[in-house]
C-alpha cells in the first residue's frame, strides 16, 4: 500500500507521484483500489491509500 502526502493525490507537484506509480507499474504492480482517509477538517486534510496487486513471483 502506498500513502499520499497530506492534501491528497493531486495536490502540489504531481511529478514525484507519477514517477513512483510508473515505476510500480513497470515492476508489474496494478492499482486496484484507493482508500480515502476522511478524518479531519477540510477536503484536503486526509490521505489517500493506494492499494496494488501483482502475481506472485
Amino acid at each position: 500500500m502506498v500513502r499520499t502526502a497530506d492534501g491528497g493525490l493531486f495536490s502540489g507537484d504531481t511529478s514525484p507521484m507519477e514517477d513512483a506509480l510508473n515505476s510500480l507499474g513497470g515492476d508489474g504492480w496494478e492499482l486496484v483500489d484507493t482508500i480515502a482517509d476522511s478524518r479531519g477538517a477540510g477536503a484536503n486534510s486526509g490521505q489517500t491509500a493506494l492499494v496494488f496487486k501483482r502475481p506472485k513471483r
